[in-house]
């Protein structure tokens, strides 16, 4: 009997992991007052933008995804991780904290953290408030290589000078940290345990993990991974008032409070307003669009909601023009609410083929070199990217890679040619994060997708997505160069000289 108990257990935790997308009810754009045509102009503006890469788009309208697409080599199960769209779950525990009497929003986090302040308390440093935080009006500059010199996270932050609390926007992710801090400190719980039991299992979310700083609290300003269908789900409970099929998970009024501009960047530039100065609430940006808002992470990570047309977009990637992707909402999609035409049909059969066939640039050139096959490359020492060895092989219709680490581990990494190929990650994708203790709390179930070709006869060029996290690296491998060029996707390339055995 105890078996047959622990073996359905086992099935309904495999069920629910299954079920974690494919939770909200799917729907035609027509179906949802919404222009198949105008959707079609959205998805086609963002997979054409230059030097973007879009990993994860929805669309959902009166709670219904009417449109969504994952280019190959992403899929709709992979995690992504949020960079600073990480700062509005924040701003949820926080508003959890204060409606369970634990916290206000005028209470002094001096009085909160008081092991933690410098010998010498200044008199600004003692003003900081929790609402100072949430709008990011501490009065400390902000420091964004701090993170990555000292494990001493809070005090370090606190130690530095303190302008006026509640005076000018000053954005920083610590702002964000000591929130996380706080919360802990009052509740007992970290954001994501507080998070978890409070919001995301009501919501049947459980494909989630949080960086962990070195003193042991959510990173709070980044590091959070959720798959594209929770971040709808989570914005479709904001756009709901923080209610979620007939429960009240966050008080509306928080949620009204959160939502409404409290602080404004000065705009002295004389230009016409943009995504980046309509006001910030508490840990989410107001958009160019008047009835909108917006969690809001590097790289384009976006989740919007529009409460006029009671519509949510996610949009996650890798983008160097964040604010060319919220305008296609604006420019594309916006018009084609509440104007559905005869044409929808031929547009909504375009629509599914598009999403269902969209894919990243894979590497164009030969399936094999006249002149190499096997080949080891022994790359300089030191070098940025710590490794000492590529090895280089054909494996049936395929190639693989296998990179030996300074660290002694290594990788083996399975490539496609026109098609990617999937394989699991020993070690961590690169990061562009380079804060102590990065990648501390996160389940380690990466997965990477790699295509080849042969671009010369002595040039293989390798494209690796780290398609459950963010990040993607180029790899160019010249013979006749002696080089191996490495790219990720958030830097400049790095060519590392090279000796090449020939196998």
């Amino acid at each position: 009997m105890k078996r047959t108990i622990l073996l359905l257990t086992a099935a309904m935790s495999l069920m629910l992991a299954v079920a974690q997308t494919g939770d909200l009810p799917r729907s035609t754009p027509a179906e949802q007052g919404l222009s198949a045509m105008a959707v079609n102009q959205f998805v086609d503006s963002l997979m054409a933008l230059p030097d973007t890469e879009i990993h994860h788009a929805m669309v959902v309208r009166h709670g219904h995804v009417v449109a969504e697409v994952h280019p190959a080599p992403f899929r709709d199960q992979d995690a992504h991780t949020l960079y600073s769209a990480s700062k509005t779950f924040v701003a949820l525990a926080v508003g959890l904290a204060i409606a369970d009497n634990r916290l206000r929003l005028d209470d002094r986090v001096a009085a909160i953290v008081p092991d933690l302040l410098p010998d010498t308390v200044s008199e600004a440093l003692a003003q900081i408030t929790i609402r100072n935080l949430l709008t990011m009006s501490s009065g400390i500059t902000p420091d964004w290589n701090m993170r990555n010199l000292t494990t001493q996270w809070t005090r370090t932050w606190l130690s530095k000078p303190v302008g006026k609390p509640g005076g000018q926007l000053l954005y920083d992710s610590m702002s964000t940290y000591l929130l996380s801090v706080v919360v802990q400190r009052v509740t007992g719980q970290t954001v994501l345990q507080l998070l978890a039991h409070r919001i995301f299992q009501p919501m049947h979310i459980a494909e989630v993990d949080w960086e962990i700083s070195p003193e042991g609290c959510c990173t709070g300003g980044w590091g959070l991974r959720l798959q594209a269908e929770s971040l709808a789900k989570v914005g479709l409970l904001m756009l709901q008032r923080g209610q979620w099929q007939g429960l009240q998970l966050v008080p509306e009024e928080w949620i009204d409070q959160m939502t409404q501009p409290h602080i404004n960047y000065a705009d002295a530039t004389g230009q016409a307003p943009s995504d980046g100065n309509q006001g910030y609430g508490y840990q989410l940006w107001r958009c160019k669009w008047p009835t909108a808002y917006r969690m809001d992470g590097a790289f384009g990570q976006y989740v919007v909601v529009d409460t006029a047309s009671d519509m949510v977009v996610v949009i996650l990637g890798r983008s160097g023009r964040g604010h060319d992707e919220l305008a296609c909402i604006w420019n594309q999609l916006m018009p084609g609410v509440n104007h559905t035409d005869k044409a929808d049909g031929k547009a909504q059969k375009r629509l599914v083929t598009t999403c269902s066939q969209a894919t990243l640039p894979m590497p164009q050139g030969k399936n094999r070199s006249p002149q190499w096959t096997n080949a080891d490359f022994k790359l300089q020492k030191p070098n940025a990217e710590n490794i000492d060895l590529i090895k280089v092989y054909r494996n049936g219709q395929q190639m693989t890679l296998r990179i030996y680490y300074s660290d002694g581990h290594d990788e083996t990494i399975d490539m496609g040619y026109h098609h990617w190929a999937y394989s699991h990650l020993s070690g961590e994708p690169p990061y562009s994060i380079g804060a102590r203790g990065r990648f501390a709390g996160l389940r380690h179930n990466f997965d990477v997708a790699a295509a080849y070709a042969w671009t010369t006869p002595t040039t293989l060029t390798a494209q690796l997505h780290y398609v459950n996290w963010i990040s993607a690296t180029t790899l160019t491998l010249d013979t006749q160069a002696a080089s191996v060029t490495i790219h990720h996707n958030y830097g400049r390339p790095t060519t590392i000289p090279c000796t090449i055995v020939r196998q």
